[in-house]
């Protein structure tokens, strides 16, 4: 087995629960919604988000509840919801290398869905009998919400620095990974203390994880990612590799790169590629692996604080894991 599947394992009699209760929790009689479901569930990817919310417990060494399953399905409905409308607001025609929803039906047809499937969360949510994970649920929804109004924000003023980029990723990316982890935790009875921990390593995951997202789009296009080279960039997202290159350029290589960005109807295929290749002779790759390396260590000192046990290790395997992914 790989380090991934060695981890799954740990946690295989709560994913199968979950997996159990989040197909019926997608159950329907209109023949268009069945069919778009069948069609979202044939593309899932990894399924994280309960497995970081069932870690969290093997982390706590308790046992886990019905509370921790219908948490997990709550936080995976939600995520996928977002998913839904972000590829209709960034006009997406592919997701996890296959055609989005928003393009095998229509924009219409997608948003109604992404409600489905927010409205499901909300029962799931409901069903934990705790108002605590719905108050973590709501306040994670206010921060994607946030992130993607700040990206565009800061993709209409031509924002550019370090400091928005991570503002961004933590409330689009990161917020969610401590969301899952603090779940878990609060359907098994955690102390305040153990929250406060937990959360930092969750956000802490979810920028290394973003950061090595980003990263991808400096490559060649893999169908296992599924987005092409330089499609951030051809949006107006300028994520760390790009960033640190315009910060450590001279002032007149810099100067021809922003004036590219500044002008949407610049970025050209040949320009976007430009771009890419500018971050990549910059050093900016290695920087962003710097800094997901940097990252993981906060991470695993603040993980360290737990007792030593399978879910710490397997907690500690995932960092490594997000951290050397390829896709």
């Amino acid at each position: 087995m790989s380090k991934f599947e060695d981890i799954q394992a740990l946690v295989a009699p709560e994913r199968a629960e979950f997996e159990r209760q989040f197909k019926q929790k997608l159950s329907t009689r209109v023949p268009l919604a069945d069919n778009v479901i069948r069609y979202f569930l044939d593309r899932r990817g990894k399924q994280l988000r309960p497995l970081l919310t069932f870690l969290a417990v093997r982390l706590l060494d308790r046992d886990w509840t019905d509370a921790t399953i219908k948490g997990a399905v709550a936080l995976e409905l939600l995520h996928n919801a977002s998913l839904i409308h972000d590829d209709v607001v960034d006009q997406s025609e592919e997701r996890r290398g296959m055609a989005s929803i928003n393009h095998v039906w229509d924009n219409r047809v997608a948003v109604l869905m992404g409600d489905f499937f927010l409205s499901k969360c909300l029962t799931a949510s409901t069903e934990t009998g705790s108002l605590a994970v719905s108050n973590i649920l709501s306040e994670m929804v206010t921060r994607l919400c946030e992130g993607e109004l700040e990206q565009m924000s800061n993709v209409r003023s031509h924002t550019m620095t370090e400091h928005g980029y991570f503002s961004v990723i933590s409330g689009k990316t990161a917020s969610l990974f401590a969301a899952c982890l603090k779940v878990g935790a609060l359907t098994v009875n955690a102390t305040p203390d153990e929250m406060e921990r937990i959360s930092v390593v969750g956000e802490k995951m979810g920028l290394i994880f973003q950061i090595r997202d980003d990263i991808f789009d400096y490559f060649p296009t893999n169908a296992q990612v599924g987005k092409p080279t330089g499609h951030d960039i051809a949006e107006g997202k300028v994520t760390l590799p790009l960033l640190y290159a315009l910060r450590t350029a001279s002032a007149e290589e810099s100067r021809k790169m922003y004036a590219l960005l500044d002008v949407p109807s610049q970025l050209t295929p040949e320009n976007v590629t430009a771009l890419v290749d500018f971050a990549k002779s910059l050093g900016g790759i290695e920087y962003a692996q710097a800094r997901m390396k940097q990252i993981g260590h906060e991470a695993r000192q603040v993980l360290n604080t737990f007792p030593d046990n399978k879910g710490r290790a397997a907690i500690a395997a995932l960092i490594d894991f997000f951290i050397e992914r390829d896709k």
